[in-house]
């Protein structure tokens, strides 16, 4: 049985992407906080029970093989890339037109870090879990 097919770190994967992606539109609306008309943008957030509802409601299930009496592969469908959004309502304007406050910016940008580190944290935990029964047999 492969690590990576297992529901869990298949979550922790897309969360890392949702993460990942999410860093760089905020990097680029902090780049262009000068640009006139520019518009802040954000992506949707990804939501553990909205995954799970998702997956269940589109008849997901995981394919199992037999390839061998002793060992079952399970496989996971991906998950594809997310939807970039405009930001609800911008607190502020600038007369340029430009919607970019930094300290959001930044707020959203320090959120993503720490959700980051969590994330690796678990996976790092996780990974530890799996050692310490290879290890225990």
């Amino acid at each position: 049985m492969e690590l990576t097919n297992l529901p869990m770190f298949g979550f922790m994967r897309e969360r890392l992407n949702w993460l990942s992606q999410r860093q760089e539109v905020v990097a680029q609306n902090i780049a262009n906080s000068d640009t006139p008309e520019y518009r802040s943008r954000d992506i949707k957030e990804i939501k553990f029970e909205d995954v799970m509802r998702q997956k269940h409601h589109s008849n997901f299930n995981v394919e199992v093989r037999v390839t061998d009496p002793k060992h079952i592969q399970g496989l996971r469908r991906s998950s594809g890339s997310f939807n970039e959004s405009d930001v609800r309502r911008p607190y502020e304007t600038a007369p340029d037109g430009n919607s970019v406050v930094l300290e959001e910016q930044m707020m959203k940008l320090n959120e993503t870090s720490v959700n980051h580190n969590a994330m690796t944290q678990l996976y790092k935990k996780h990974m530890a879990m799996f050692k310490s029964v290879i290890k225990a047999k």
